[in-house]
């Protein structure tokens, strides 16, 4: 059973930008890192969930893969482009054998439509673009019996020898095991499950919705100029009511928290028209998302490198720290539960969640 406090993904899954990546902008200090081989693999997982790889040969814990067949993507592939000048000693790791398999060198005739008027490099990277909201409907689909709309509280959840006991509308539920999978609510659900030997961070972005005047769609990590371990601008696209969303993420979004809304707003135009000046951006009308990462702690709020899974007593609790890396999650809380015993068909009638709406 999924107890949801109030629209599922309404905080980070739906803020995230759908981006499933091998860990390659991880590496941008020229060589492999923990972080880019710890999510490695997870490209290759996800198309094997979605429907989009052969699982044949596959280890037992990929038996357990999620069905995803027909969850839409917004983009098979994901691109890195940077004026050559730029690049530098990256452009002899981007074309040594470490990383064979994945990135690759487009030609001309190879660059999406997008980058045309661009003068530099286009790489294509081994990662792809899930649409969020689609993801989420596919996932809970066969089980949306069991997802309810309930915000743990002291007052609907109580910790029994046996495990837990929790208060819906017209039943009570007895579980051996509270898994928390609540992101930033999780330091809440710890305190009223008396949890205090977890530590958790969160690790603030201030991304930045772009409304253009064209209508091209963008799928790719800017590194014109680079001067850190980061892109320089991370962009995706994104359908909406009022048209298509260019959605920024990347350095500008993690150093935009040392600006106010409106200084943010004006660097991000400043940073569209220096890495994409083959576009207009006189009309586009720009908006401020923030977003708080939630993970579990690290020394100096480092991001960790893999999905976290602690359990204490009768407790799990959970940080994907990527959505990338949902699979080593999942992964890693199967080895920490023993199989489900409970069979009788669940009855309630309580309030059922539903998946929310990305901010744009």
């Amino acid at each position: 059973m999924l107890f949801e406090a109030h629209s599922i993904g309404c905080d980070q899954t739906l803020a995230s930008q759908g981006m499933i990546h091998g860990g390659i902008k991880y590496a941008l200090s020229g060589a492999l890192t923990g972080a880019s081989e710890a999510i490695a693999s997870m490209p290759e997982r996800w198309r094997q969930c979605l429907g989009l790889s052969d699982p044949s040969g596959s280890s037992d814990l990929l038996a357990a893969n999620v069905d995803l067949t027909g969850s839409h993507l917004l983009s098979e592939k994901y691109y890195m482009f940077a004026k050559s000048s730029t690049l530098g000693r990256l452009t002899t790791f981007f074309a040594s054998k470490s990383l064979r398999g994945r990135i690759d060198k487009l030609s001309k005739n190879e660059w999406p439509s997008s980058f045309r008027g661009f003068d530099g490099v286009v790489y294509s990277l081994n990662d792809f673009v899930v649409d969020t909201t689609d993801l989420l409907n596919t996932l809970i689909a066969p089980f949306s019996e069991y997802v309810f709309q309930l915000q743990l509280t002291e007052h609907n959840v109580e910790k029994t020898p046996e495990g837990y006991v929790i208060e819906l509308d017209d039943i009570s539920v007895c579980a051996k095991q509270l898994i928390c999978c609540a992101g930033n609510g999780s330091q809440n659900i710890m305190d009223i499950a008396g949890i205090d030997d977890i530590a958790m961070q969160q690790r603030p972005l201030k991304q930045v919705i772009v409304r253009p005047r064209h209508n091209l769609q963008m799928y790719a990590h800017c590194l014109t100029g680079i001067t850190s371990n980061e892109p320089r601008i991370t962009i995706t696209s994104h359908p909406s009511d009022a048209g298509l969303v260019w959605y920024l993420g990347g350095r500008l979004a993690t150093t935009g928290i040392e600006r106010t809304d409106q200084q943010q707003l004006v660097f991000a135009k400043q940073e569209l028209e220096i890495c994409l000046p083959w576009l207009d951006w006189r009309a586009a009308q720009f908006e401020i998302l923030s977003v708080n990462r939630a993970e579990a702690y690290r020394p100096s709020s480092i991001k960790p490198d893999e999905a976290f899974v602690q359990r204490s007593g009768d407790f799990i609790q959970c940080f994907p720290t990527k959505l990338s890396l949902a699979p080593n999650l999942g992964d890693k809380t199967l080895q920490q539960l023993d199989p489900p015993t409970y069979t009788t068909p669940l009855r309630s009638n309580h309030t059922k969640a539903q998946v929310g709406k990305p901010q744009w």
